[in-house]
């Protein structure tokens, strides 16, 4: 399965998030093309603000018991720039490579975490994953405006309005 394929699956499961009025956030976790973990964002029937689907995706993950070495291997596939506090779950979980649609100029981490570099050899295993953006970038735009529609005005359909508009 290449890139586009496993972004097409994230996407998938983003637009079953958008059906039940959720943000279209959707968060895959691939090892070579075997799912190991999926989830959407639940903040508005969770009514919760930490339910993120990459750290939900990760949480479900982190349960199964891979080694580092094959949590080195897996991808973490996301249709928003995965925000501070998801990049630092997937760092801690040791993910080898994210890739995700849109960028999040709100509170998108990727180009901060770009300028980290720690200089330290004890730890080597802890360092920043693999990171590219922009897969499908137009079709996420798409799934962001298609929130705008079907929700009432919020600010959450503010912000979707935002990113549908990059």
């Amino acid at each position: 399965m290449n890139i586009e394929e496993k972004m097409n699956l994230t996407f998938e499961l983003a637009q079953e998030a958008l059906q039940k009025g959720e943000f279209p956030i959707a968060a895959v976790i691939f090892l070579d093309d075997k799912v190991i973990a999926q989830s959407y964002t639940t903040e508005k029937s969770d009514k919760r603000y930490l339910i993120h689907a990459e750290l939900k995706a990760l949480i479900e993950a982190d349960k199964k018991g891979f080694t580092i070495k094959e949590r080195k291997r897996m991808q973490l596939f996301v249709t928003l720039e995965p925000c501070m506090m998801c990049l630092g779950a997937a760092m801690s979980f040791f993910i080898g490579e994210i890739y995700y649609s849109l960028e999040a100029p709100i509170d998108g981490a990727v180009k901060t975490a770009k300028d980290w570099n720690p200089h330290s050899d004890d730890f080597p295993e802890y360092a920043l994953p693999q990171i590219q953006g922009g897969i499908l970038r137009e079709n996420c735009k798409e799934l962001f405006h298609q929130y705008t529609i079907e929700n009432n005005p919020s600010p959450m359909n503010d912000f979707a309005k935002s990113l549908a508009l990059l």
